[in-house]
């Protein structure tokens, strides 16, 4: 058993994360790991605590949410602890994808959030179990082996990074230390529920295939840290790779010939990886190795998940969107923005997102390198617009107060960015993005016909 205060000190984020000159927005729900995280942070030694902002989302998924708030709220008043509760209210709920739907609606809250406060980081209560689990998860799925070590210690996320300080810690550790401090929390029935697949390996994969290893949690975890201390070699030889393989638009067919051919298909994932096209299968990968060395055939244009095309030319090849035309043309559906590429509207006009600002109307906006790649994509029920202090305007009442004819809301695209916040509402209003730490000025240019 681990002591979960000595275990938290000594973590790999405490001599970044863990300072009294710091904020820190942690995310509760009231679970029994999220208030193990709240009450260990609060504890930490002065020097080491950092200021605490707690961040809540009420999903109303459950009849006991209501209660679950109201304690949140009654907790952080009687510690005087900020609080920020954002509420998702059921009229947004999809029809489907609901769970995943949810998690981008508490990580843009979170971002704003910590854009709010200023905070360096976000912190979540993932633990040892949640690691073994989505390993379990991927190994089960199978795709790419830069899945299973999908939770670390930090990564970048808004303006700053979101840690989990209690990785090292296991489910027991943590209801034990709970137990012991007469700590208050809320189990969620749906949990029990063996419908959603990581219920079940929580519940019946892991327990079973722990009668063979009752270490399986810690081996589980142990081989995931390895993975990424190898991937993370992998990445920054591949990084260096790409660096000397870059063209203007992809990247040179003639270096690309050099390489051995399993490095080829290293590089080629990693190229596509960096760029948001979604996983291809192995087969696909080889074919496209296959294809892009030979020189017998004339230039060819290679189907991508997702719509993408990997396009060979004679000399260099690069990625584009099926159906994006060339300069002023017309783009159709969901694509990812190039910067300081001209895309015509169907509502009329034309609009490009650039570092540097081009003819026509322009609007500065700040984003950080971790909210892109941008996407251009319709309207879609729930889309709101951030505005300066943290507050939220639902883009269809945007639509109304700028008095736009009904007939042309069908054709409203938004510019969204990788976390799914809305950026810019094309040609009627700009989400607030200010100035902050990381953040670099984007041009949101835009000319009449």
């Amino acid at each position: 058993m681990k002591d979960p205060k000595l275990t938290m000190e000594r973590s790999p984020l405490g001599s970044r994360f863990f300072s009294s000159s710091n904020t820190l927005v942690v995310a509760v729900s009231t679970g029994v790991d999220s208030m193990v995280l709240l009450d260990l942070l609060q504890n930490l030694p002065k020097l080491k605590r950092p200021r605490l902002i707690v961040a809540h989302v009420n999903h109303h998924l459950r009849t006991q949410s209501t209660a679950e708030e109201a304690f949140l709220r009654t907790y952080c008043r009687q510690r005087n602890l900020p609080l920020e509760v954002a509420q998702w209210a059921v009229a947004e709920h999809p029809a489907k994808g609901i769970e995943a739907a949810a998690r981008r609606f508490r990580y843009s809250f979170f971002a704003t959030v910590m854009d709010k406060y200023q905070a360096q980081a976000v912190a979540t209560a993932h633990h040892q179990d949640d690691l073994a689990e989505t390993v379990l998860m991927k190994l089960i799925r199978g795709g790419r082996i830069e899945q299973l070590g999908a939770l670390r210690w930090q990564r970048p996320f808004a303006s700053g990074a979101l840690i989990r300080p209690l990785l090292a810690l296991n489910k027991q550790d943590l209801r034990r230390y709970a137990k012991d401090h007469q700590l208050t929390w809320f189990e969620d029935e749906t949990n029990r529920d063996l419908t959603p697949f990581r219920n079940r390996v929580r519940h019946r994969y892991l327990p079973s295939l722990s009668v063979e290893n009752p270490r399986l949690v810690t081996a589980l975890a142990s081989d995931a840290e390895q993975i990424n201390d190898l991937l993370g070699l992998a990445n920054e030889r591949l990084g260096e790779l790409d660096a000397t393989l870059r063209t203007e638009r992809g990247f040179s067919l003639a270096a690309f010939r050099r390489l051995s051919e399993s490095t080829q298909r290293s590089y080629l994932r990693y190229y596509l990886t960096k760029r948001g096209v979604a996983t291809i299968k192995e087969e696909q990968l080889h074919q496209l190795v296959t294809g892009l060395g030979d020189q017998t055939r004339p230039p060819q244009s290679f189907q991508l998940p997702n719509r993408w095309c990997l396009v060979k030319g004679y000399r260099e090849a690069f990625l584009k969107k099926a159906g994006q035309m060339a300069q002023e043309g017309e783009s159709e559906g969901e694509f990812v923005v190039e910067l300081g590429q001209w895309y015509r509207l169907r509502a009329g006009g034309t609009f490009s997102v650039t570092r540097q600002p081009g003819q026509g109307s322009v609007t500065t906006v700040w984003l950080t390198n971790n909210q892109f790649p941008l996407t251009c994509r319709p309207v879609q029920a729930g889309d709101r617009l951030l505005l300066k202090g943290g507050t939220h305007q639902r883009v269809r009442r945007v639509l109304i107060d700028q008095k736009v004819p009904r007939d042309l809301r069908a054709n409203q695209r938004v510019i969204v960015d990788a976390l799914g916040q809305v950026v810019w509402l094309v040609g009627v209003k700009v989400a607030w993005f200010g100035r902050r730490p990381g953040a670099l000025p984007v041009a949101l240019c835009q000319r009449e016909q």
